[in-house]
């Protein structure tokens, strides 16, 4: 166990790092439960914000919205090997194992949601949220990771879904939007962005937590009935009165007026005759390797088709227009490199990755980048362990006396996705506990650290982050940049058993 603490909670694994904001799995000795601690710096400027908006959700008694289980203003992290640094506002909540609708959409292989799988989802967060306006408390962020969904054999239990095994627990709530506050948006029309990205994967308010943008003709939204099959026209109704006619870019729909009116219509739905009763479950299946696979060839061929469509009707006029204008996607990491990188070991080319599942960007190729090392090689023959979709093989780095690679400074992956894209996360599953690293972007690889942008970073992590950038950078290549390595066996060493790009 860890001996990292804050107040009288112990730091076990820092799941995720968006900004200054930090998420923890820890540990609550004095009631022996696991918790989740959100760090964010008391000198933050939203530190304020934040503090007072997890007041208000811990007010709100519904089994649906994960709980503020309590709230430290202003501690220090300590550990025996640690002094004191910065203090941190607290924000303690219930720990909740379970899978968000990025997840759940990666297991089914792109494979759409039943609609009786959707709606008591979605019917079940409209009412928790109903329950949480009747207190004035909003949660004015909903996002596909707002939601966690899991299973339970209690089916006496007040959250379980009516009829169904699916538990739904809602994250989050006020504190989001105070962290994040120019990302705030209505409760209904997140609630209506929930059920179109169960429906269809896709999010209609842009790229998001993984999920790709929601297709459109101009500026109108396509319903889901004409993204994915077997939509009946009625939940097409519901979805985008709910998402409302400036996100749907339709004037002529009649937004709902309130969370109750669309708890009435998801109801009236659920009654309605010959209603079927299904589970979210994760699927077990033999091939799920050579499933997602082809389905990535299937995708890549589709964009490319695709592609080959929109340059046809843009015309020269508008491909110069294209290449000049600022990236839509978020920060740029075109204009950092200069210096082409050479003699960094020779790339591993990735044949079967041809496609890519929804949100995911499958590399092209994989290489080690070691620019600091003496032959200025890490491990190249371990380089395909990595990518190859499987957690009991990985790539490591060579064994170093301390943590810190002997003095080195790093040494990393580089992934190559084929062309400049937007990368908003990248999901890690590491070698070892304690590891320090970066992930950064670039247009063109360099041996200086300095010319790549920056996504996300995280300090003594757990075998398991996904780290997340506020706003997406576009780029071509993508280093995961190791800093400091965990003690495996007596040496230090770190590793990737397995990574996932995301857009």
């Amino acid at each position: 166990m860890s001996d990292r603490r804050i107040g009288r909670y112990i730091l076990d694994v820092l799941v995720s790092q968006t900004g200054v904001v930090e998420l923890w799995q820890g540990f609550d000795p004095a009631l022996e439960r696991p918790v989740s601690l959100r760090l964010i710096p008391s000198q933050d400027p939203l530190a304020e914000a934040a503090e007072a908006a997890a007041r208000r959700a811990a007010t709100v008694d519904d089994r649906r919205v994960i709980a503020v289980l309590d709230i430290l203003a202003s501690e220090h992290v300590v550990g025996a090997d640690e002094s004191l640094g910065p203090t941190y506002l607290v924000i303690v909540s219930e720990w909740v194992d379970g899978r968000t609708l990025t997840d759940i959409y990666e297991e089914r292989e792109g494979e759409p949601i039943e609609i009786d799988e959707v709606v008591p989802v979605i019917r079940q967060v409209a009412i928790a949220l109903q329950h949480s306006h009747e207190l004035s408390i909003h949660h004015d962020r909903l996002r596909p990771g707002s939601l966690l969904i899991s299973e339970t054999a209690d089916f006496d239990d007040p959250f379980t879904l009516l009829g169904d095994t699916n538990v739904v627990r809602i994250r989050g709530l006020a504190v989001d939007a105070a962290l994040w506050p120019a990302e705030r948006e209505d409760d209904i029309v997140g609630l209506g962005s929930l059920l179109y990205a169960m429906l269809t994967g896709r999010w209609p308010l842009g790229l998001v937590d993984g999920m790709s943008p929601a297709p459109r003709v101009g500026e109108r939204l396509l319903p889901p009935s004409q993204v994915v099959a077997d939509v009946p026209s009625g939940i097409d109704e519901i979805c985008l009165r709910a998402i409302g006619p400036a996100v749907a870019g339709d004037a002529r729909i009649e937004p709902y007026a309130d969370m109750a009116a669309v708890v009435s219509a998801l109801g009236a739905w659920e009654q309605r005759p010959g209603r079927r009763t299904l589970s979210l479950a994760p699927r077990e299946t033999a091939s799920l390797t050579a499933g997602r696979r082809a389905l990535r060839i299937a995708g890549r061929l589709g964009l490319a088709a695709a592609a080959l469509v929109v340059v046809t009707g843009v015309g020269l006029g508008g491909l110069r227009l294209a290449q000049s204008a600022e990236s839509p996607w978020g920060v740029t990491a075109a204009e950092a490199p200069r210096e082409v990188l050479t003699e960094v070991g020779e790339a591993t080319t990735v044949d079967d990755f041809a496609g890519g599942i929804p949100g995911e960007i499958v590399p092209v190729a994989a290489v080690d980048f070691d620019p600091q090392g003496p032959d200025r090689q890490e491990m190249p023959e371990l380089v395909p362990n990595a990518i190859d979709e499987r957690s009991d093989t990985a790539w490591t780095t060579d064994t170093y006396y301390s943590a810190d690679l002997d003095g080195k400074g790093g040494t990393g992956l580089m992934l190559d996705l084929g062309e400049s894209l937007p990368v908003s996360a990248v999901r890690l599953e590491l070698v070892g506990s304690g590891s320090s690293v970066k992930v950064m972007l670039a247009a063109e690889p360099s041996r200086k650290i300095s010319k790549w942008t920056e996504l996300a970073s995280a300090e003594g992590i757990g075998t398991a982050i996904d780290l997340r950038a506020p706003r997406p950078i576009v780029g071509r290549y993508v280093l995961v940049w190791f800093t400091q390595l965990p003690l495996v066996d007596g040496v230090h060493q770190g590793g990737i058993r397995d990574v996932i790009v995301l857009r």
